[in-house]
């Protein structure tokens, strides 16, 4: 939902005639600009001719420039966190057909009520604690050294030798942590050559009544993509939570200018505090091909999973969750 500019939902029919259906019937376009987009998407779930160093901007130039501006480009910035002047139109390409051209609720947008650790990292460490495992928190591995039958991990208290290591941390950090390992000097020489693209969090307390008709409304025209109520999905009355996404030139006022963006379409009233959060390297650059490594690495007993690691998908939950069960597979295989 973009008001009062475009609106479109996708209805409870099989893919991807939901995705038909949902464009032909958005409001804001033309007949004109829905048939282009139509055509367009049926064309970007179907061709599978390579897309090799071709941008985002460079694929969707044939689209009319208010489905660029209102859909295809926003859909680009919040999915890979690139502008779509660089941004990978072969990575866009794939997370089009992952959401859109298999089943109906690929495509849902799932909010979660509780933050991301209570979410997903402390039941993991709840599980693999029953099992018999042990979790080591702050306990920073500084570096690692490697042998042909066991790998040894350096804290800075200590050292834990184990017959396999899988990496998991993100790609800025590889080249340092496997200094001491020959076998994967190349992977850090193409790890290191990744450039980085910052998200930005505002925080905007209004008062306890005030509240967005959904959960979760999309921006135009403005440096922030999305204003979430945390009122509806985390109990916090009255608190939005503005996303400016692959923002390294976002303005010192975005603030206001995200708050001015919200004014379109609902009145908030006079903020009683605002907070405002930049990660700078929030995720890598989704560029046109860039290398991305396998999760076997050049040394048997040792194996890379992050979002990074060779996939369909760019920086993602998805794309990390699917490249730390590969990299779990491919561990058992030799156990």
């Amino acid at each position: 939902n973009q008001p009062p500019d475009f609106s479109l939902a996708c209805p409870r029919l099989p893919a991807p005639l939901h995705l038909l259906a949902g464009l032909l019937g958005a409001k804001g376009l033309s007949w004109r600009e829905k048939l282009a987009a139509a055509r367009w998407a049926h064309t970007l779930l179907h061709d599978s001719n390579p897309l090799d160093q071709l941008t985002v901007s460079q694929f969707t130039q044939t689209q009319p420039e208010k489905l660029n501006r209102l859909l295809w480009h926003p859909l680009c910035v919040s999915a890979l966190n690139t502008p779509p002047e660089t941004a990978s139109a072969t990575v866009f390409r794939d997370v089009i057909r992952a959401a859109f051209g298999g089943r109906n609720h690929h495509s849902d947008l799932l909010l979660p009520r509780r933050d991301l650790t209570a979410l997903f990292p402390t039941p993991a460490a709840t599980r693999l604690v029953k099992l018999g495992g042990k979790v080591c928190l702050s306990s920073r591995v500084t570096a690692l050294s490697a042998t042909t039958d066991a790998i040894t991990l350096a804290t800075r208290d200590d050292s834990y030798r184990y017959s396999h290591v899988i990496i998991a941390v993100a790609p800025q950090h590889l080249p340092a942590l496997t200094a001491q390992i020959p076998e994967l000097e190349a992977t850090g020489r193409e790890v290191v050559r990744y450039q980085y693209q910052p998200i930005a969090t505002g925080y905007v307390q209004y008062g306890a009544d005030f509240r967005l008709d959904k959960p979760l409304f999309a921006l135009a025209d403005g440096p922030a993509q999305f204003v979430f109520d945390r009122g509806q999905s985390h109990g916090q009355a009255g608190l939005m939570a503005f996303v400016a996404s692959a923002a390294d030139s976002l303005p010192a006022d975005w603030l206001d200018l995200a708050e001015a963006q919200l004014k379109r379409i609902a009145q908030p009233g006079t903020p009683r505090w605002r907070k405002s959060i930049v990660e700078k390297q929030a995720t890598y650059a989704c560029k046109p091909g860039m290398a991305r490594p396998p999760v076997h690495t050049a040394h048997p007993r040792i194996f890379l999973a992050g979002d990074y690691t060779a996939g369909l998908y760019p920086a993602t939950l998805e794309s990390a969750t699917q490249s730390g069960v590969q990299s779990a597979g491919a561990l058992l295989q030799q156990l």
